[in-house]
């Protein structure tokens, strides 16, 4: 077994010399071995010292007995705690003076409990010495225990004690909470009795022992106190002061924040108690003469609190909650019932998972309140109450959390089967029990199986508020996520297929469709995307479900391209299962969509197969496939849709193109596209395209004979003019295919101009003539430049033409638009004897300061000059404008920082001056130093034109340092 540490103490007065000094004074003079030197020094002096009342002092008293001893208590920053009491003395060692004796215990801070949970061994110590002859030795010897009175308390004695000094219930209870809220607040509290000098110490020492009976532990453990001192004294590690009767001054700035308790004078400061902290203080009141009821409340306060931190421990709202649950535990059960959230509250706040196993009273009293709950068909949880279950939940071992499961089920059902609202009122709950792993799960498997009716009505209600497409994916995702045995449920299944009927009852058929891709996508990869086949049942009535709803109310007529790609889900592949519930007509239907999608999802050039689909149509249906055919491709003709837009003009029956009857509306489908692309060259682009297609072939692999017959008359009647666009006539005439070409170059000769055809039948002709015609051209070519030269020179002057120029000018540049008449470009303008351009240029000119004159003039290519223009523009340069930052008037540090601006509407960039001195260029900053005195600072601008500012001054006047 561990040996317990030793009290070790130590005396300490005036005397001849000590144990740190080799003269007279005030020094240790004996202390056990085991005393750290330092810490007597450093620690236990400053404690040491004795203030006499000046009551006492200011009558001469001699009798020393009459002076009030002074008992200190406090922990030391190592945790152990000092116990000492200091005693006047008339006449020291020398018989002349009066000196002070202290004596002190130190109590190792492991054993110091044995001290705070039992207040006779502080308060009725019977060991403490009042004086020593140093020749018995500098050493003490360590003590084992400190011997102390153990008389038990009167309770009549305590009561007739408060009423003597004037303390009723309310004082009493300011008294507690204001000695609580010390520990942490750094505020003291100074306490001065109305009792006679003499007896004051002895007074407050019996108080205190009856206050500290009334404090927790944690506050004991911090709680440091003074049973005398002459006046109000802030000291570390003193939180309770007794004060001498009038040392209590106010105002007083040095403690008017303090807890101040004058008795004397009838004045108590900062004493008000918050209004929630009343149960608690009451409780102590009520209990103050009974040690064992306070006793079990703070054991029941100190088990709650392990394993928390310190500034908890030392709250004086933790109290109040502690001891509310306390008297819950004692039975008061009315307490917990005019507010349980808040009562589950306390109880979670003061446990968690490292310290539960620990905290046996607080989990008992869990279950129980738990228990009662679930027994009380009248009560309703809240959403709050809930919340700290589940809070608790999180750490509480397996039993514990299997009768939360049981709690919840129960909580849900009576929620949902007593009020108004069911299941709605229930909700809340159920989203709570998400924020714990599994919980949810659990509680709904038990739910479903003792109330299979209130778990379908929660599964409903969430249902019902899945408005959109992205909601119930939202919803199927949560539950398979957070209840996967409910959504093997039957009654799952039948909820989301109501779901999805609703869904697709919308009025756009756009939605209808997106709706219905959306939703059948999700079901034909959930089984393999959760890896779970046993969902692929649910899955298939689903999808089955989808397109029979979506088939019922579609009109081909209605269907727009962007709906019958998204139709790709029920028309890429043949449903059996789909087919084994239609009827004959709604069989039909999906043929002819099915068809339709095929065409407009063709890849291939040909596809024999296709026209085979086209063949097995009536005239109705077929006109109903290619009118749909038409319009849902009219907006997108172009290359890659070339093949599919022939189908829509087949004629099934009708030959292979080599008879009299064409197994294609030729003519149509090109009327079909050039109206389609009006304003494109779109026409022409099938036409070249069709040269490689063999429905436009026969089989020599030449044009077909229906189908140039459509292309003639197509540019007959549509495209008479067709060939003269050169870009379309080189395109058609570069088709691979010769008998195309032959037919591009007949309708060409046939679409040109009399002139044209002309120059055809006279060729030769023509030639002829121009062998005569194309010398002269050039002879004429050769001589124009010598020949433009010489009317120039010997025809008119040019003219000069100038915009408006201001005769005045703000800014330090100008632009001037000059030009020669109908800005002829063989006439060179001038500006002040320098060439500017020819024909028309925009000048830009800078000015000077002052006036500026310009002289313009054009001349021609015979070098025939205009009359010359002069104009004079006049320009005064403004200055710059400064700007200075606030300086002081007087300063006395030895410098200042200026800092100035310039703005300059004509330079981006003036130069800034201090004293005289350029510091910068647009923005500056210079430190000056000052001389004792008047100091002047002369600031100002200049800009590129050379203009200056007006100098502005600043005088700062530099202070001595022997003003301050």
């Amino acid at each position: 077994m561990e040996q317990r540490k030793p009290v070790q103490q130590q005396y300490f007065t005036r005397d001849r010399e000590g144990v740190f000094r080799t003269s007279e004074g005030f020094d240790t003079v004996a202390k056990s071995e085991g005393l750290d030197n330092t810490f007597i020094k450093n620690t236990l002096h400053p404690y040491c010292v004795y203030k006499a009342p000046k009551e006492l002092l200011g009558r001469a008293e001699e009798d020393s007995s009459l002076y009030p001893e002074s008992m200190v208590v406090f922990h030391a920053d190592n945790g152990d705690m000092v116990i000492g009491r200091s005693v006047y003395i008339g006449t020291d060692f020398t018989g002349q003076r009066s000196a002070s004796f202290t004596h002190q215990f130190i109590v190792p801070h492991e054993r110091k409990d044995e001290f705070l949970h039992d207040p006779q061994r502080l308060f009725r110590i019977r060991s403490f010495e009042s004086a020593y002859d140093i020749r018995n030795g500098k050493t003490l010897p360590e003590l084992d225990g400190i011997s102390y009175g153990t008389a038990p308390a009167d309770t009549a004695e305590q009561d007739r004690l408060l009423t003597k000094l004037g303390i009723d219930q309310m004082r009493f209870q300011q008294l507690i909470y204001a000695v609580m809220s010390s520990v942490t607040s750094k505020k003291k509290v100074y306490i001065a009795l109305d009792a006679d000098i003499t007896e004051t110490a002895e007074l407050a020492k019996k108080l205190l022992e009856t206050v500290y009976r009334c404090l927790p532990y944690a506050i004991r453990r911090q709680l440091g106190f003074m049973t005398f001192n002459s006046e109000p004294e802030g000291k570390q590690h003193l939180h309770v002061i007794f004060v001498e009767k009038g040392s209590i001054r106010l105002p007083d700035r040095n403690i008017e924040k303090e807890y101040i308790f004058d008795f004397p004078g009838s004045r108590f400061v900062n004493t008000e108690i918050p209004g929630q902290e009343h149960s608690y203080l009451s409780f102590i009141w009520n209990n103050r003469n009974e040690s064992e009821q306070l006793d079990q409340l703070f054991g029941f306060c100190e088990e709650a609190l392990q394993g928390l931190d310190k500034a908890t421990a030392l709250n004086v709202q933790t109290y109040v909650q502690l001891q509310a649950l306390y008297a819950i535990e004692q039975g008061n059960e009315g307490i917990y019932e005019s507010n349980r959230a808040e009562m589950m509250s306390n109880i979670v706040a003061y446990v968690n998972a490292e310290t539960v196993r620990q905290k046996r009273r607080l989990n008992e009293l869990f279950i129980r309140l738990l228990g009662k709950d679930a027994r009380d068909s009248d009560s309703l949880p809240t959403a709050d109450y809930i919340k700290y279950l589940l809070h608790y939940y999180g750490f509480a071992d397996e039993g514990v959390k299997t009768l939360l499961t049981r709690c919840f089920v129960v909580f849900i059902s009576r929620v949902a089967n007593k009020t108004e609202d069911g299941i709605e009122n229930a909700a809340p709950i159920f989203d709570q029990l998400l924020g714990q792993s599994s919980m949810f799960d659990l509680v709904m498997k038990e739910l479903y199986n003792q109330q299979s009716g209130t778990a379908e009505s929660y599964i409903a209600y969430r249902m019902a508020k899945a408005g959109t497409v992205k909601a119930l994916l939202e919803e199927i995702r949560f539950w398979i996520q957070q209840s996967e045995s409910m959504v093997q449920q039957r009654f799952f299944a039948n909820e989301v297929l109501k779901k999805v009927k609703r869904l697709l009852q919308t009025d756009s058929l756009r939605k209808r469709i997106e709706a219905a891709s959306t939703l059948y996508s999700y079901f034909e990869e959930l089984p393999e995307r959760q890896e779970k086949r046993q969902y692929e049942d649910f899955c298939g009535q689903l999808k089955l479900e989808i397109k029979l709803q979506l088939l019922d109310g579609l009109k081909i007529a209605d269907l727009e391209y962007e709906d019958m790609m998204q139709l790709s889900f029920m028309l890429e592949t043949v449903d059996q299962e789909l087919n084994s519930h239609l009827d004959k007509s709604q069989k039909l239907f999906l043929q002819l969509l099915a068809t339709i999608y095929r065409v407009l999802t063709l890849t291939k050039k040909e596809d024999s197969e296709l026209s085979k689909a086209f063949d097995i149509f009536g005239p109705l249906d077929l006109e109903r496939v290619q009118q749909s055919l038409k319009k849902l491709l009219s907006t997108r003709i172009a290359s890659e849709h070339f093949s599919k837009i022939v189908y829509a003009f087949y004629q099934p029956g009708s030959g292979n193109g080599s008879g009299y009857v064409a197994e294609f509306d030729y003519y149509g489908l090109l009327q079909y596209i050039a109206e389609a692309t009006r304003g494109t060259e779109t026409i022409y682009d099938f036409l070249v395209w069709s040269a490689n297609d063999q429905r436009f072939l026969n089989l020599k692999q030449e044009i077909d004979a229906n189908y140039k017959a459509a292309v003639s008359k197509f540019f007959d009647i549509h495209a008479p003019r067709a060939f003269r666009d050169k870009e379309i006539r080189l395109k058609l005439l570069a088709t691979p295919n010769e008998s195309f070409v032959a037919l591009y170059n007949a309708i060409k000769l046939r679409q040109s101009g009399k002139l044209v055809r002309f120059a055809v039948k006279n060729r030769r002709r023509l030639t002829r003539l121009g062998l005569v015609i194309v010398p002269l051209v050039v002879l004429l070519i050769i001589f124009r430049n010598p020949i433009g030269i010489g009317l120039a020179a010997i025809g008119p002057a040019p003219v000069i033409l100038i915009d408006e120029i201001p005769a005045i000018s703000k800014e330090a540049t100008i632009t001037v638009m000059i030009s020669a008449k109908d800005e002829d470009p063989s006439v060179s303008l001038y500006v002040n004897g320098q060439l500017a351009g020819n024909g028309k240029v925009s000048k830009t000119m800078e000015l000077l300061d002052g006036d500026n004159a310009f002289e313009f003039k054009a001349v021609n290519r015979g070098g025939k000059e205009s009359e010359v223009v002069k104009k004079r523009v006049a320009f005064s340069s403004p200055t710059p404008i400064v700007t200075v930052e606030a300086l002081p008037e007087s300063t006395r540090n030895n410098s200042v920082t200026v800092k100035i601006t310039a703005l300059d509407r004509n330079d981006p960039s003036p130069t800034l001056y201090i004293n005289g001195q350029a510091v910068g260029q647009s923005s500056a900053s210079k430190t000056i130093n000052l001389t004792p005195g008047e100091n002047l600072i002369e600031i100002k601008a200049g800009n590129k034109q050379g203009k200056m500012s007006e100098p502005i001054v600043k005088k700062i006047k530099l202070e001595s340092t022997a003003a301050r």
